[in-house]
């Protein structure tokens, strides 16, 4: 892997790029969940995650928001080689991109139990120029939702910069735009 963002506030400049991929993989016995809130430039924001969650979208690479999120993995707090993946077509519209995990398995039981160093979890980012960079999810600190990176777009690429700040659901809803609706209600299977 390239570039390590170890020290929350860290961050890096990202060059153009037509494709950016982020994946969340972890290893432990843990449900895990890769989430992306946004806000856009004319004002809009909104979220991009599993169909599972109430309200939930994998998005759409070919239209807006330009992101597309895989399957959901790690149903069942399964343990293994869990990744899902999200695929970013284009940052221009964006004004910023939260990128967060949820740790389904500690907020379903309404008491965010554990902590993410315990997990084996890292974010990867990698664009089509070759540019790669890894956030360890490395906290001490409790709680169900880790905020691991913004993309903040830039004139020539984009900013990636390392938050991890551990939060609860309530703290996520107030920080990240798109946020105020997302509740925890993950079903067997998505919605027809």
């Amino acid at each position: 892997m390239g570039n390590d963002l170890t020290t929350k506030g860290s961050h890096v400049s990202i060059s153009a790029f037509n494709n950016l991929t982020v994946e969340l993989v972890w290893t432990t016995a843990v449900d895990l969940d890769l989430v992306v809130f946004y806000k856009t430039r004319d004002g809009h924001s909104g979220g991009v995650y599993s169909e599972h969650y109430s309200g939930g979208t994998r998005g759409n690479l070919a239209k807006a928001p330009f992101i597309e999120l895989s399957a959901d993995a790690g149903l069942g707090a399964s343990g293994g080689d869990n990744r899902e993946v999200l695929k970013i077509a284009r940052l221009d519209h964006f004004e910023q991109l939260c990128v967060c995990a949820l740790n389904y398995t500690g907020a379903s039981s309404n008491d965010g139990a554990g902590v993410w160093k315990d997990y084996d979890a890292r974010v990867e980012v990698k664009t089509d120029g070759g540019q790669a960079f890894r956030v360890v999810l490395d906290s001490a600190q409790p709680g169900p939702v880790a905020m691991i990176c913004k993309l903040l777009p830039t004139f020539l690429g984009s900013d990636l910069v390392n938050k991890s700040q551990i939060m609860t659901l309530e703290a996520l809803r107030q920080a990240a735009p798109g946020a105020s609706a997302f509740e925890v209600s993950k079903t067997a299977s998505p919605s027809p």
